[in-house]
């Protein structure tokens, strides 16, 4: 049943995932017909992910990049005129791809001889430092039109620079067509991550060097141009679009570089099998592996010209096997993850709630902040209060033994602690912010807030210490909250962002990271539950 629902959630059948067009008998027609197709085998938003997981649906055993790797080897067998590609977050997501630092995915794309990979935002999470690494030790091109790195262009940087390994595109020739290739990041990087991890490098608007390189490609006398970008289309909350995060740019690329034949979107988490956005074809391959994607070019042979374009992605299900080559060559990373995230840390007496309400944080969410609060005062560090949100979705932390692999479900992005210094009055607009719309799930641990009546916009009435005392407007008061936030937690919360970046905001970036603190605090308590877990 649940499987069905997650198929019934995507607009498919049981039976229309199944059944997949017989690609043989296509290319002994389209020899016939005097055509030939190329096909671009893509994955997207791995993040990590070897094995199969579940979905956002709560789908289990779906997925792993040893499943996508079983499929393009199939595929591959079908159709030999063929391009590989990954389009971005490659990496950070378990514990097995975070032990070798990256390296495990990009090893894997090496043996599988991908044609190139697409810079993610998220491969920006462990610093500057793991990028550099996994583009050294990557055997193929790396695609990003707009990166900009110590202020050039990536193809201007002096060859002994790492990054200029770092292409704008990349044309592939594949049975006599030369197929070009751009790649895109999406530019919200400073909005989601702390400068010190990105170091010089810099995503500029992406518009402008997807038209400069589709300049080059035609004048390379290319036979098509794909967009291979780590963006694409806003999702929807209901009748409503998310706000734009720099996450959704598709459509106005689309509107404007009409020389496109095909878009291979990322970054969204959507399985977008075959969409059409301003005429031209648009795909993405969901996330974790989950999905597959295929392109499918069919080139008249007498005039060269592009007359078909098929675009798909196919769900990565039981009835797909994991490839043993990827098993084999991971096989000690995943034993020693798999030992990781079973190792019991703890124990939740009773469940933790997660529903709270504007200045009532939720035991759920009290675990996180006094998680950090703990780990920021075991190394010296003086805080007043905590501001965090949720990253699971309605639902209680369950009674039981906690495992470190729980944790990673809590939190599953690693996020640098910050402190910063707000002033009392900073702190009622940062608030109010926080506390309206769709995100509306952080709330300020260490004080007591009180708020008027809900409605379009939350009005915080007070802001009180421990002891009941009304907060000083001119005092300082030095909170603890998340890098990604501190940066906008991409432009939803604009206010708090402005905030920790006034002078004498005094904004800094510790070594820990909330996950591990969570990890830490259970550890160190043992036993938590709802009673321990208290608003102020």
């Amino acid at each position: 049943m649940a499987r069905r629902r997650f198929l019934q959630s995507l607009g498919l059948s049981a039976a229309a995932v199944s059944t997949w067009e017989p690609w043989q008998a296509r290319a002994e027609a389209e020899a016939r017909a005097g055509q030939l197709t190329i096909s671009l085998f893509n994955t997207t938003d791995l993040h990590g992910h070897i094995l199969p997981t579940k979905s956002y649906e709560g789908v289990e055993n779906l997925g792993g990049f040893a499943r996508c790797a079983t499929q393009i080897k199939q595929w591959r067998t079908e159709q030999p005129n063929s391009i590989l590609l990954d389009i971005g977050d490659v990496y950070q997501g378990t514990p097995e791809s975070r032990a070798s630092d990256g390296q495990l995915l990009i090893n894997l794309f090496n043996k599988l001889n991908y044609d190139a990979w697409v810079i993610g935002n998220h491969e920006f999470d462990w610093g500057f430092g793991t990028v550099v690494k996994s583009i050294t030790a990557s055997a193929m091109p790396v695609l990003a039109s707009n990166a900009r790195v110590e202020g050039k262009w990536s193809n201007q940087l002096d060859k002994t620079h790492p990054l200029s390994k770092v292409a704008p595109y990349l044309i592939k020739e594949v049975a006599g067509f030369r197929i070009g290739i751009i790649g895109s990041v999406t530019p919200g990087l400073p909005a989601w991550l702390h400068k010190s991890l990105l170091a010089d490098f810099f995503a500029a608007d992406p518009l402008k060097s997807i038209q400069y390189a589709i300049k080059k490609l035609q004048a390379e006398k290319v036979d098509a141009i794909v967009l291979a970008c780590h963006f694409g289309l806003k999702k929807m909350f209901g009748t409503q679009p998310a706000p734009d995060d720099f996450a959704n740019r598709v459509n106005e690329v689309t509107q404007v570089c009409r020389e496109i034949d095909v878009v291979i979107a990322a970054h969204t988490h959507q399985d977008i099998g075959n969409q059409t956005v301003n005429g031209i074809p648009y795909t993405q391959a969901s996330y974790y592996g989950i999905h597959a994607g295929r392109v499918d070019l069919t080139f008249d042979l007498a005039t060269r010209k592009l007359v078909e374009k098929h675009v798909s992605t196919k769900l990565m299900d039981a009835s797909v096997a994991e490839d043993p080559m990827v098993l084999s060559a991971c096989s000690k990373e995943l034993a020693a993850a798999r030992d990781l995230i079973a190792t019991e840390i703890g124990e939740f007496t009773a469940p933790l709630p997660y529903q709270g309400k504007p200045g009532e944080p939720p035991a759920a969410l009290l675990f996180i902040t006094r998680s950090i609060r703990h780990e920021l005062e075991s190394r010296g560090e003086k805080i007043d209060g905590v501001l965090h949100g949720l990253f699971i979705d309605d639902r209680d932390l369950p009674a039981g033994k906690q495992t470190i692999g729980r944790m990673w479900e809590v939190i599953p992005y690693e996020n640098r602690i910050a402190t910063v210094e707000f002033t009392g009055a900073d702190l009622v607009p940062i608030l109010e912010e926080l506390y309206t719309g769709k995100y509306a799930t952080h709330q300020l641990d260490g004080f007591r807030v009180t708020t008027g009546e809900p409605g379009p916009k939350v009005k915080v009435t007070g802001i009180f210490t421990p002891d009941g005392a009304p907060v000083d407007p001119g005092k300082k008061y030095r909170i603890a909250l998340n890098a990604y936030d501190a940066q906008s937690g991409g432009r939803r919360y604009e206010r708090l962002n402005e905030a920790c970046y006034l002078a004498g905001a005094n904004l800094k970036l510790h070594a820990s990271e909330s996950r591990d603190a969570l990890i830490s605090y259970l550890s160190a308590k043992k036993k938590l539950g709802p009673e321990d877990l208290r608003p102020v």
